[in-house]
């Protein structure tokens, strides 16, 4: 009886224990190949999805999901609060979340969401950015030797914004667009935008509110694997300031380069 009775136990741990890695490697292989959706409504950060990311003094530091505008139903969104008035002068603080899982970029990729820059009456010192970088940190990926971003860097005096778009690569930052800058420095309006970064292992095409911003047939990142960072950053002494991220679609939907390829083969015959 004893002995039946250690079977069946063991038979059942050995069960439980099958379970738990199917389920786990189901879940991370999703995300692998590029099946990945959080538009927040649970009103709560999935921290089975997400991990917080943080460096620098502050005097507040939030990361949750909020509802925003409601109407006859509430759209949750992710929030980036922070307060950083009395802070260390020297020092530029950063706050967002990564993706517990990595993202396979191989075969393409399209990473979609909505950026609101909340209507910001001092923009100075503040950045919204979509990092993809293959390695994983709890501080700052800006650090990391390899990432691309996407990035919204606040203009003075305040309200207005421009978007930049970089690499980095052996440690080495490269700039890909600046929007204008240096010769253009007033920046421009932005609102709830929204980003498409479409990525394979040689192409890259950057959209804003579905118009092309930037455009690469090599982009020679050394990466096929990420993970996707969301984060904002402010310099010292700024009283609370907020940047929402919603609507996180990443999908193998690459018709975008499709169309992009038939232009560029259009132009070229012209």
């Amino acid at each position: 009886m004893v002995r039946f009775c250690l079977s069946m136990v063991v038979w059942i741990s050995f069960l439980s224990l099958s379970c738990s890695i199917t389920l786990d490697d189901s879940h991370n292989t999703a995300a692998r190949c590029g099946g990945f959706q959080d538009d927040f409504q649970t009103g709560q950060l999935n921290t089975i999805r997400w991990s917080r990311t943080q460096e620098g003094d502050f005097k507040e530091a939030t990361v949750d999901v909020v509802g925003v505008d409601p109407g006859q139903k509430t759209d949750y969104r992710l929030r980036l609060r922070t307060n950083t008035i009395g802070t260390r002068d020297d020092t530029v603080k950063f706050l967002g979340v990564r993706s517990i899982d990595r993202i396979d970029l191989a075969q393409g990729v399209e990473v979609s969401l909505d950026l609101d820059w909340n209507k910001q009456a001092n923009g100075c010192y503040l950045t919204a950015a979509v990092y993809l970088c293959p390695t994983v940190t709890l501080a700052n990926p800006r650090d990391e030797a390899d990432w691309f971003k996407f990035e919204y860097v606040g203009v003075p005096p305040g309200k207005n914004a421009r978007s930049v778009v970089a690499k980095k690569v052996n440690g080495r930052v490269q700039y890909l667009d600046r929007d204008g800058w240096p010769q253009n420095r007033q920046g421009r309006v932005i609102a709830n935008q929204h980003i498409d970064i479409l990525i394979d292992s040689h192409r890259l095409r950057v959209k804003e509110n579905n118009q092309e911003l930037y455009s690469i047939q090599s982009h020679e990142l050394p990466f096929n694997q990420a993970y996707l960072y969301l984060q904002m950053s402010s310099h010292s002494n700024y009283p609370v300031r907020e940047i929402y991220f919603d609507n996180i679609i990443i999908s193998n939907d690459l018709t975008g380069f499709t169309k992009a390829d038939e232009r560029l083969t259009q132009e070229g015959e012209q």
